[in-house]
């Protein structure tokens, strides 16, 4: 897809606090799509998540490092890249958070959350960007 009026990007520090700003932005990125309420909620839920995760496990809270957000539509989809600066990791070994004892476990949900309210899921080979990406054709349903 070419640079146009349906690609944004978006440059942020690793600061939990920028979160919802960026979130806003890209909903309000959105708006031509004419979402309803439970599509847009996912979106920023798992906007939401790809962001936290970066920032923190990622870029280790450096504010320095920033996340990079590429966020792009068209009539069938609408695609969302979120990339930090750190090592990767390798999305294989993440534990299932809903069997055994990572049912107590505090965290590692946010994954999980993405890879069930997105239609695909896919990381870079070196596990530092994850590419999320919402069907409106089944959305729309």
């Amino acid at each position: 897809m070419k640079e146009n009026n349906t690609k944004k990007e978006f440059l942020v520090p690793s600061d939990l606090s920028q979160v919802q700003r960026v979130s806003l932005g890209a909903l309000s990125f959105l708006k031509p799509l004419a979402l309803n309420e439970a599509i847009l909620f996912d979106i920023r839920l798992c906007l939401d998540e790809a962001l936290i995760n970066a920032m923190k496990y990622g870029n280790q809270l450096k504010k320095e490092l920033k996340v990079r957000l590429s966020i792009e539509y068209d009539q069938k989809e609408i695609r969302m890249l979120v990339e930090d600066r750190g090592a990767g990791f390798d999305p294989k070994k993440i534990k299932n958070c809903t069997t055994g004892e990572n049912v107590l476990r505090g965290h590692g949900r946010g994954l999980h959350l993405i890879h069930q309210l997105m239609d695909e899921v896919r990381y870079n080979p070196k596990g530092n960007a994850i590419l999320m990406v919402k069907s409106l054709k089944k959305s729309l349903l």
